[in-house]
């Protein structure tokens, strides 16, 4: 999953001092799930995995002596604990059980071994970097043959997926029409795998999310209601159902009802700053903000020109206040899991932000900062939201904005965070900005993943098979505190047009900042090595780091500020 994801410590992890065994019956969750719960544990130097994959755990009979040899036996791995210092094998035990209680505090054992399951995965995604041989969808394929999952990939023909050096990530590819669009793709996902005994389908990429689900309900396959996934990547059909008496918006079908006199009368009493975004879109292109008539005007030529409006534009109140991202684990209706991460200021919230300025994710940190009090309101206004749209099961991350918090972010001594607001402020109010019935992108699943423990993407592969038992028992972050140190996802923007990505690019950065590369969990490329690239629609990303701090969050904002600087040196030639 990049750089360091296995091994990380500020610290040299040297010399085996004891060796803990799991002992367990039955089968585990996953096969990896000790490596997956004690990664970044500094109590633990590595994790010895003893049970072959698939492996069915019997218990020692109680009328046996056990001895070292019949406990590896019985064991489904050892932890090799890291030399601690003057701390006695018994102090450094007693600190390894903690670390235990802390990670492993739930049922991720299983009274069987889970059926083998076939899963047909709709996108496989990009592969920019073949050479260092770095791709988010990497740690699709590790969960799904962790739980016992064969993958079927569906994608255009020619995909890097269908390449016999790949075969190992897939059981099967199967080539079809991806951009046939959402009123024929359903029933060609359909006819491409109704004959190949699918227990489940699934996607990661938003412009399947529809046609993957209609597929589904084609097939008879657990999926969430379609009127519910249309209703969500639809903005104006989600305004709608999550109507907010705060929140002002016009929906206009095309730019030519800017000269509606009836459009034109409703614009009228709308108040300024405004939103101007394509109903249907992703990644925040053509999102702008408009200070009067004449700059909606050109905001929406703009999204015309780069054909961002075939669904409808949405127009709507700009809300100031903090902007965070959530991601929602439910069954059912019940929320299983919920965590809230901090999305740092974009060009465009800046007081003074001209209409070129985007609205593209710069940094994303977890956990949130913002108060208990907000973050349960953002939990419980959100649940709700998603109920009321009709979602009761799933994966779904989701965007909004905290108005009227008690803090905002304000720069000191030249790093920006959010600080206490001063003075008076009005009632806090949650406002939900828009409603991915998805995982996030890769990078902010691997930030969950190693801050929490929880694996978003193997659950979107449970929640697809109907695999109730497993999927509660995954949504479980670490016991008290729920996550295990700051983690931070910097966003490296495309900040000008015909940007060369140079294939050394992380190399060149991390001999900037030695003292960063430690704390780094991974270092991806947005775009192939060695093109010019330039933004579109006014927005795109080269690349992200993703680091971790045990220190402080501020030292975390330290370490990313200056990975973004180094960046931008490396791709502007200085």
């Amino acid at each position: 999953m990049g750089t360091n994801t296995d091994n990380y410590s500020p610290c040299k992890l040297s010399s085996v001092r004891a060796i803990r065994h799991e002992m367990v019956s039955n089968a585990n969750l996953r096969d990896d799930i000790l490596e997956l719960r004690m990664r970044h544990c500094i109590a633990i130097q590595s994790v010895i995995r003893l049970a072959p994959p698939k492996s069915l755990l019997e218990v020692e009979p109680k009328d046996t002596e056990p001895t070292l040899t019949s406990l590896l036996s019985l064991s489904p791995g050892a932890l090799l604990v890291a030399e601690s210092g003057d701390a006695s094998p018994f102090e450094t035990l007693e600190e390894l059980n903690k670390e235990l209680d802390t990670r492993l505090s739930f049922d991720w054992v299983l009274p069987t071994q889970p059926t083998p399951r076939t899963v047909a995965m709709v996108g496989g995604r990009r592969l920019y970097d073949m050479n260092r041989g770095q791709y988010g969808a990497r740690g699709l394929f590790e969960a799904a043959h962790a739980l016992g999952m064969a993958v079927i990939v569906l994608d255009a023909p020619g995909h890097w997926l269908e390449s016999k050096t790949y075969a190992h990530l897939r059981h099967d590819f199967i080539a079809i029409d991806v951009a046939a669009g959402d009123a024929k793709l359903p029933m060609i996902i359909a006819e491409a795998i109704k004959e190949q005994k699918v227990d489940g389908i699934v996607t990661f990429s938003d412009e399947f999310v529809i046609s993957t689900a209609k597929a589904a309900e084609l097939l008879g396959l657990p999926t969430e209601p379609v009127d519910a996934i249309l209703r969500a990547h639809h903005k104006d059909e989600t305004r709608k159902v999550v109507n907010n008496p705060n929140i002002q918006s016009v929906r206009l079908d095309s730019l030519a009802q800017l000269d509606d006199p009836v459009i034109l009368g409703s614009l009228a009493n709308l108040e300024y700053p405004l939103i101007a975004k394509p109903c249907r879109a992703g990644a925040s292109r053509g999102v702008r903000k408009c200070h009067e008539i004449s700059t909606l005007r050109q905001a929406i030529k703009d999204m015309d020109d780069d054909g961002l409006t075939k669904y409808g534009v949405q127009i709507e109140t700009y809300v100031d206040g903090p902007e965070i991202d959530a991601n929602f684990v439910l069954w059912n209706g019940e929320l299983l899991f919920c965590e809230i991460s901090d999305d740092f200021p974009c060009p465009a919230d800046a007081v003074d932000a001209t209409l070129e300025a985007n609205f593209a994710e710069t940094l994303m940190v977890h956990p949130t900062s913002l108060n208990p009090t907000e973050a349960k309101l953002i939990q419980s206004t959100l649940h709700q939201n998603l109920l009321k749209l009709g979602f009761r099961s799933g994966v779904l991350h989701v965007e909004a904005r905290m108005r009227n918090s008690s803090k905002f972010y304000r720069e000191l001594d030249g790093i920006e965070d959010l600080a206490a607001v001063e003075g008076p402020k009005g009632q806090p109010e949650v406002v939900l900005i828009e409603v991915n019935a998805r995982p996030p992108g890769f990078d902010p699943v691997w930030a969950t993943l190693h801050t929490y423990g929880v694996d978003l993407c193997a659950l979107q592969f449970l929640q697809a098979l109907g695999d109730r038992e497993r999927y509660r028992a995954m949504s479980k972050p670490f016991a008290g505190p729920p996550h295990q140190f700051w983690c931070g996802d910097r966003q490296i923007p495309m900040h000008r047009d015909s940007i060369y990505m140079p294939p050394d690019f992380f190399e060149r950065v991390f001999g900037m900042l030695p003292e960063v590369k430690p704390y780094v969990l991974a270092a991806e490329f947005k775009v192939e090595p060695g093109s010019t690239v330039s933004p579109r629609a006014g927005s795109g990303f080269v690349a992200y780091f993703l680091l971790c701090s045990r220190t402080s969050r501020r030292h975390l904002l330290e370490m990313c500020d200056s990975v973004f600087r180094a960046s931008l040196k490396v791709l502007d030639g200085a």
